[in-house]
């Protein structure tokens, strides 16, 4: 009978024993029963107590019933990130390790509220396992980890997308079409929406803006004439609406100036009373912008057909106007010289008008356009002799 109430006895102090270390606590003092000695000051200092002291570390987590968390707790601690917080008042904490007197063998207490007059620093971290994040505590003046307290582990901020273009050929000129490639463009946690395409002018206004929804993410833009740059912006929006970084996708384009050179013009003209001319030049066109340029030239008109009028020497000075990069039209004023039956005089100034529209241009530059041109002797405009109307190529160098 005695050894059975004694056996009684001794189960009944183990288990108090054992309860006491899971018992609900408040907390009035942090540090009377210290984990780690001495406080700690730094996270320097805490990575440094985690690791010199990862045995007891284990047996807390064993005792306070958390074992299969410490492989995680292994693994992330050395990257996790720590913050400094304080403890107010009133907060709970699901269990903490310490030491009895900061010599005895590691303990743990669970269903921890502190009851202290005043907060307590310490440092945070989180350690995140099978979708649930584990907060743990610090205290600065004990060492004694403790769990916080378990949540879900929030979804990861969406990240922005990112925007990769490329632009088509080199040198632009206006009313040339450039390709803006942003194929390569990517989502790194999610998928692609849409992507916007705009062409700005020199003053940020948006002169041409398109949309793609489906790849491949490519458009195509005709460069205006009115400005001498303009910017190619691509943004990537993702399905969450997150935009790419303007500077991802952000390029210049320069406009090439239309440069001049020498020109070649050969044609067949028609006198009106009759007369037949073949007709040739050689002379050189200057553009003072885009859109207009002054062309000087000489040559020669040998008829070859008809009994009125001869041929002639000419030199002539031209002013053309370009709607485009193709179609020009023109005007000036010609000396003609030679034998001509319309006149005593063999001199006379013509008055020219011509329009003509480029048809083919070489890799190296060189262009070829056609043209219609008339010449009118300027003191006999309704004079048979006095018209000349013609057809010819022109070459430009």
């Amino acid at each position: 009978m005695k050894k059975r109430l004694l056996l009684l006895f001794g189960l009944c102090l183990v288990l108090a024993c054992a309860s006491s270390s899971f018992a609900a606590v408040t907390l009035k003092r942090i540090g009377d029963h210290p984990f780690f000695c001495p406080p700690l000051t730094s996270e320097a200092d805490l990575r440094a107590m985690v690791e010199k002291n990862g045995a007891n570390i284990k047996i807390g987590f064993e005792k306070a019933g958390y074992g299969d968390l410490y492989p995680e707790f292994v693994a992330q601690f050395p990257t996790a990130k720590v913050e400094t917080i304080q403890v107010a008042p009133g907060e709970h904490m699901n269990w903490m390790l310490f030491r009895r007197k900061g010599t005895g063998p590691v303990a743990a207490v669970k269903d921890v509220t502190w009851g202290g007059e005043a907060a307590f620093d310490a440092f945070s971290f989180a350690i995140d396992k099978d979708g649930q994040r584990y907060n743990f505590i610090v205290p600065f003046a004990c060492g004694n980890l403790s769990l916080m307290n378990i949540g879900s582990v929030p979804p990861a901020p969406n990240q922005d997308p990112v925007c990769t273009m490329n632009i088509s050929g080199g040198e632009v000129k206006c009313g040339e079409k450039i390709t803006v490639d942003a194929t390569g463009s990517t989502d790194p946690d999610g998928t692609i929406a849409k992507v916007i395409f705009r062409l700005v002018d020199a003053s940020g206004q948006v002169v041409a803006e398109q949309v793609d929804t489906e790849a491949p993410f490519v458009q195509e833009f005709t460069v205006p004439c009115e400005s001498e740059q303009y910017t190619v912006k691509v943004v990537v929006v993702d399905a969450d609406g997150a935009e790419s970084s303007p500077a991802d996708c952000t390029q210049t384009v320069t406009v090439a100036k239309k440069k001049g050179g020498p020109i070649v013009d050969l044609g067949y003209s028609r006198q009106s009373d009759p007369a037949d001319y073949f007709f040739g030049r050689v002379g050189y066109e200057y553009f003072f912008n885009d859109k207009v340029s002054a062309i000087g030239a000489i040559g020669g008109f040998a008829r070859f057909n008809g009994d009125d009028g001869g041929s002639a020497f000419v030199a002539d000075a031209l002013l053309n106007y370009y709607f485009n990069e193709k179609l020009f039209v023109g005007g000036g004023v010609g000396l003609w010289t030679g034998d001509d039956d319309s006149s005593d005089d063999e001199t006379e100034i013509d008055l020219i008008a011509n329009m003509g529209y480029q048809v083919y241009e070489s890799a190296g530059g060189m262009k070829t356009s056609l043209f219609l041109e008339g010449r009118f002797e300027a003191d006999e405009l309704v004079s048979s002799l006095a018209t000349r109307l013609g057809l010819g190529v022109r070459f430009q160098f």
